[in-house]
């Protein structure tokens, strides 16, 4: 039997991925263009789509809840794209965090706390690798729950580790009591405009 050596070029070309420094990138790219967010990862810019305008129903629903949740409104604020370092080489802007009243107060002091509860809204231009990689890095880095929300299918992942997280769909109860006490909403009332 003979193995067939043949070999040919690809009909493609590789692209190569030049790194950027972290000064380069944030003086270049740290304010974005409309409808675009950068972000940063180990010297690769990673490129995204900002919350849309006709997805902010969703931020109106979680802040609405937030707002009257006795519980919720003395404790601190729910933000759009808050600038986060994640580790010294990881830049992020979540579409959606939780920042503590005691979290604002070390800021104010130059400190750069990490939100402990992100969400970030799924497009259909997501990367699957960026999406799941970024759950690893949100732990690592100190978040205790995240929520992927999903706009196209009406669902919500949520996570309270890097290795496990749940799907639920309309009646499905949503949680962050872990970080805020009082905080959960079903699927239904996140998606309700």
């Amino acid at each position: 039997m003979t193995i067939n050596t043949l070999t040919r070029k690809a009909p493609y070309k590789t692209k190569t991925v030049r790194k950027m420094s972290i000064e380069t990138f944030l003086k270049r790219y740290r304010k974005g263009k409309p409808g675009v967010k950068y972000e940063y990862n180990n010297g690769i810019i990673e490129k995204t789509e900002t919350m849309k305008f006709k997805e902010q129903y969703i931020f109106q629903n979680l802040q609405q809840l937030f707002l009257t949740t006795p519980a919720c409104k003395e404790k601190g604020l729910l933000v759009q794209e808050l600038e986060v370092w994640t580790s010294e080489n990881q830049w992020r802007k979540p579409d959606i965090s939780f920042i503590s009243a005691s979290q604002i107060e070390s800021a104010a002091k130059g400190n750069e706390p990490i939100p402990e509860f992100v969400i970030e809204v799924i497009s259909k231009n997501d990367k699957i690798n960026e999406v799941k990689n970024k759950v690893d890095e949100y732990f690592k880095a100190g978040v205790k729950v995240l929520w992927h929300i999903f706009p196209a299918l009406k669902k919500v992942e949520i996570y309270k580790s890097a290795d496990k997280s749940e799907t639920f769909s309309q009646d499905g109860i949503c949680s962050a009591e872990l970080v805020i006490d009082g905080f959960k909403i079903t699927v239904a009332d996140i998606f309700k405009k």
